[in-house]
């Protein structure tokens, strides 16, 4: 029997060129904050040109900005592309970007807004071009090199809202989460005998800043933890150690799979008095 590794080792990504969409803020910046801090090379691509750039100078050499939107199937091609050129090769990618497509009918803000009568096509396809095409697009652009080395990590951001109905966000967001689930479903049939994994992260209520930071706002928040187990919503930096497992050979025996990051919500109910619990870094 052979020894059994040090953890270092098993989730050791030094060395390796991974792809982070949405990476100036939020869950992004937390994923490439976690692989650039254990010596792998990151491309962060962002829309928000000024953002990616703070957040390039800030992670040092092994971060790389590029400002694109992920709903330019072809920008994001020649960026991926120059990427990988300049990095010899691309271990994986985090296909996080997206928009909130704003409030849901269960809440004040979208009362009026946020019900089905009132849904606007014209809103919905900003969303679904982020939301799922760019998704899409982000495979797309990493899966001929994957293919061809024969090796490989892709990670969607999904949601919880894409695997139960969720009131507190929009239709056109939650229809598009739960298209990505699927998609990563059948991307992950097609690419395991390439030996490229694919699997989804579906984080619940973590406080970012989508939505116009809806959840920083104390009424929102009190209102939701009543719905959550743990009694407290979720940081960005808790999506860091399901990304190192999936991103590692930790996670080499992982695909097609779903991983809710939400303190229980998906366990159902109402808590009549939650206990928050810290959870600085």
């Amino acid at each position: 029997m052979s020894p059994a590794p040090h953890a270092a080792r098993l989730f050791d990504v030094a060395g390796r060129a991974y792809v982070v969409t949405g990476a100036a803020s939020g869950l992004g910046l937390a994923i490439s904050q976690a692989l650039t801090a254990n010596g792998a090379r990151v491309l962060l691509v962002d829309c928000d040109a000024d953002r990616i750039d703070e957040v390039a100078s800030r992670l040092g050499a092994q971060g790389v900005a590029s400002a694109v939107d992920v709903a330019d199937a072809q920008a994001l091609q020649d960026a991926v592309d120059r990427f990988i050129g300049d990095s010899g090769r691309v271990d994986g990618l985090f296909a996080n970007a997206g928009i909130s497509g704003g409030p849901g009918f269960a809440t004040a803000a979208g009362a009026v807004t946020g019900r089905l009568e009132n849904q606007d096509s014209s809103h919905w396809s900003r969303v679904l071009q982020v939301n799922l095409l760019g998704v899409l697009n982000s495979l797309q652009a990493v899966v001929p090199a994957m293919k061809q080395a024969r090796r490989g990590s892709i990670v969607i951001t999904a949601s919880i809202a894409g695997m139960q109905a969720e009131p507190f966000v929009s239709y056109s967001y939650a229809a598009a989460k739960a298209a990505v689930i699927q998609l990563m479903r059948q991307s992950a049939l097609e690419m395991a005998p390439f030996g490229v994994r694919v699997n989804a992260i579906c984080p619940g209520f973590v406080r970012t800043g989508i939505g116009g930071g809806r959840l920083h706002d104390p009424a929102v928040e009190a209102d939701l933890v009543r719905r959550i187990p743990l009694g407290r919503l979720g940081a960005p930096h808790e999506i860091q150690g399901v990304a190192l497992l999936l991103a590692s050979d930790a996670g080499s025996y992982v695909t097609g799979s779903l991983f809710p990051i939400d303190g229980g919500a998906l366990l159902g109910g109402f808590l009549s008095s939650p206990h928050p619990i810290d959870a600085s870094p």
